[in-house]
């Protein structure tokens, strides 16, 4: 699919006059999140640009502030309608899956044997590894969401 790019100008809040190049779908979605929050976008990214008034690259960090709040959101709708039932069967995954708060987290990690350690993600982190051996030494696949005080996902199957 062929990336459509747009240039808006805006007079921005302790910025000034700046210039902003952005896909038309990452447009669509800011003007939706300003919209949800009863603002003009350019009041939104003088927000965002406040935070980080040294950005390298302004435009980046408004994709990225835009990207944690749109995946802040989803995990906040999925968190409010509560964890998976503990007999819910996954056809691929069995009953093997959790979502787990940072405490629980850093209890599956005590003595894990973790494989893989993958940050290149912007808003988590991918490990893979083995629980320990007093747990049964199962793999695990943990999904390790890089926003503060929001819920991870593990998913340890156990599948025949």
């Amino acid at each position: 699919m062929k990336k459509t790019f747009k240039t808006r100008n805006a007079e921005l809040a302790g910025i000034g006059r700046t210039s902003f190049r952005l896909e038309d779908t990452t447009w669509t979605a800011l003007d939706m999140l300003a919209a949800k929050r009863g603002i003009r976008w350019q009041n939104w990214a003088s927000e965002v640009l406040a935070t980080q008034p040294d950005a390298p690259n302004r435009t980046a960090l408004i994709r990225a502030a835009l990207a944690d709040e749109l995946m802040a959101e989803q995990i906040h709708t999925i968190a409010e309608s509560g964890s998976v039932e503990a007999d819910s069967h996954h056809e691929i995954i069995g009953n093997g899956y959790w979502r787990l708060n940072d405490e629980q987290l850093q209890s599956e990690l005590d003595g894990a044997t973790i494989v893989t350690r993958d940050s290149s993600f912007a808003a988590f982190t991918l490990l893979t590894g083995y629980k320990d051996k007093s747990y049964g030494g199962s793999p695990f696949v943990i999904i390790q969401n890089e926003l503060r005080g929001q819920l991870h996902l593990m998913i340890a199957p156990d599948v025949d």
